[in-house]
């Protein structure tokens, strides 16, 4: 896809452009996988403005998952910034998670901060 304008920083069309832009690569992207459930449903990701979180049981699933979101999204001229992402483990076990991008492991975290004003 080819982008022959841009919009201003700070114009209201920004984050509804991005929103429909990252929607549609992570439709694409993640189109099969999917084996977690919330409530019955299938989740692949939580979303808050421009941060995304992707949700696995397995290791090798996430790695699978962000492998493919790297790939679609340098289709859409897009690239994940490594230094800004983290992985986190919700379980039991108190070994790291180790997940690789670019021959570089992804930093582990307990927790994410999100930050929401109303």
């Amino acid at each position: 896809m080819k982008i022959g304008r841009r919009v201003r920083q700070g114009c209201c069309l920004s984050p509804i452009l991005f929103n429909v832009y990252s929607e549609c690569l992570i439709k694409e992207a993640l189109e099969g996988f999917g084996d977690f459930k919330i409530g019955g449903q299938i989740i692949h990701t939580v979303k808050c403005a421009e941060d995304l979180v992707l949700l696995a049981k397995e290791e090798k699933v996430l790695q699978d998952m962000i492998d493919k979101v790297i790939e679609i999204g340098r289709c859409y001229g897009m690239e994940i910034n490594v230094e800004k992402t983290k992985v986190m483990r919700i379980s039991r076990q108190l070994f790291p998670v180790k997940i690789m991008r670019d021959q570089k492991q992804l930093e582990n975290v307990e927790c994410f901060n999100i930050w929401v004003a109303f």
